[in-house]
């Protein structure tokens, strides 16, 4: 009995289980029980979100349908022409839901890169020759403009100077977008890919200026969006082989240029108030966009094909491209 009332004080004191198998006895008593308030906050939780997931996307088409109607012509093309070079980046993903992720080799994504770095530079001289056209003595506008393009894509990768590398950054959108993690991070990815297809989006908006021949808008935003198909197969080529489907491999290609048509009408209405502006606007799209094809595109390009048929594709692509301006 000396020893029982210890054991009882230490087994009752101090809020410690009585033995293990009480305690897995308890447990199994509390799993069994029915847990009627659980339900609820679900069901709740999940009309709350639908709820206001409505009624975001009412407020979205009412603003949406008011802006439509109060845009001029001019505006309202920048506008669809600039969501044109963003859908087309969805593109790349289409040829997944054919052929298996295995069927598209780096190879081929090297050449798509190197064609696509043709075309930019192409649009890159095309812009620098009409800014040249449009600016004062010493063309001190272009270098200028050239400068804070090339400065301004760099500040944006110091945004996010992890090193993990694009395909790390496209799978952090894939987990924001679908499994609903790293919110933080997919922010800070978006931010990053909304300064590189800024540069895009400006090009396109600076190139319909009225000052500037009405084809060459047309002809920079189609270039661009053959252009952007790349990209979005390069995204795909991220996704699909960690079993992402190809349509929602293309939505997450499409929000990646999702910038691209908001800043296109920015652009445009800026260069259209502030017009001596312009030679400068196409000198930063330029600028920006060389860097962007030297530095990613053929950097990618030369690892894959070599530099001769690196050097190959691209001359073809800019050369044929060159062609088509002149014509």
């Amino acid at each position: 009995m000396q020893v029982s009332q210890p054991l009882m004080q230490t087994r009752e004191g101090d809020g410690f289980p009585l033995s293990t198998g009480a305690s897995s006895m308890a447990d199994m008593t509390v799993a069994t029980l029915p847990n009627k308030g659980l339900a609820r906050p679900s069901l709740g939780g999940t009309f709350l979100r639908a709820s206001c997931t409505l009624w975001v996307v009412a407020c979205t088409v009412i603003v949406g349908m008011q802006l439509l109607e109060k845009m001029e012509y001019a505006t309202l093309r920048v506008f669809l022409y600039g969501w044109l070079t963003c859908i087309t980046t969805g593109l790349g993903a289409l040829p997944f839901m054919f052929v298996g992720a295995d069927a598209v080799s780096d190879r081929i994504l090297a050449l798509a890169n190197a064609v696509a770095g043709g075309m930019m530079l192409s649009a890159s001289t095309s812009m620098i020759l009409e800014a040249h056209e449009h600016c004062g003595p010493g063309c001190w506008q272009i270098f200028v403009g050239l400068l804070v393009g090339v400065l301004f894509i760099r500040a944006s990768e110091h945004l996010h100077s992890s090193g993990e590398g694009e395909d790390s950054d496209v799978v952090t959108l894939h987990c924001a977008f679908v499994e609903r993690r790293h919110f933080r991070k997919a922010m800070l990815v978006f931010t990053v890919m909304f300064f590189h297809s800024a540069a895009e989006g400006i090009a396109v908006g600076v190139a319909f200026s009225r000052q500037l021949k009405s084809q060459f808008g047309l002809y920079v935003s189609l270039l661009l969006a053959v252009h952007n198909v790349p990209e979005g197969l390069a995204v795909a080529l991220v996704l699909v082989p960690r079993g992402v489907s190809a349509p929602l491999a293309s939505l997450i290609a499409v929000l990646t240029s999702v910038p691209q048509p908001l800043l296109a009408v920015t652009a445009f209405l800026f260069v259209e108030s502030f017009g001596f502006l312009l030679p400068l606007g196409l000198a930063f799209a330029a600028g920006a966009m060389v860097y962007v094809c030297f530095h990613e595109l053929l950097l990618e390009a030369v690892e894959h094909l070599g530099w001769a048929g690196m050097l190959l594709a691209t001359a073809t692509s800019y050369l044929a491209m060159c062609r088509v301006i002149v014509a």
